[in-house]
């Protein structure tokens, strides 16, 4: 006895994902149908279900589409991924230590700028223009982007 199929619809509805992103899967390789329906339907069987699962909580962890069907490729030819799932963890580790570093970079920048602001609305310095008394002092830096001084 054969396994029952799932036509793409089905499978959608069991799995969360539209019907749309299969076919996108299925079109770049993520997901391959087990089989076609003699009328050209695609039919999918428990492991696409399994591998979509995967594919999830895989984009979950940032993983981008291309790490994640290299990942499948590679199971798919019975060898173990793990070299290579480590290192993409290693790069997208290296990658988040970068952005926190600029957000804290930025946080800081932000907490001296509302300092600025909160000094001269409780001093009465502030004028009538978007913060002018902050915005136009020499030593004031925007937070973020290109960090250049205003004067």
């Amino acid at each position: 006895m054969t396994a029952p199929y799932l036509r793409i619809g089905e499978l959608a509805r069991a799995t969360g994902f539209s019907d749309k992103a299969l076919r996108f899967y299925d079109g770049i390789g993520l997901l391959r149908p087990s089989a076609r329906s003699p009328a050209g339907y695609r039919l999918y069987d428990a492991a696409a279900a399994e591998r979509l699962r995967f594919v999830r909580k895989a984009q979950g962890l940032g993983l981008s589409l291309d790490d994640i069907r290299t990942i499948l490729e590679i199971a798919d030819e019975g060898r173990v991924p793990c070299e290579h799932v480590l290192a993409i963890v290693d790069r997208e580790l290296e990658r988040i230590d970068g952005q926190m570093r600029r957000l804290r970079s930025l946080r800081r920048d932000l907490v001296v700028l509302r300092q600025r602001l909160s000094d001269g609305v409780a001093s009465g310095t502030a004028r009538s223009g978007p913060c002018e008394h902050v915005l136009r002092t020499p030593e004031s830096r925007i937070p973020g982007h290109a960090r250049k001084r205003i004067r």
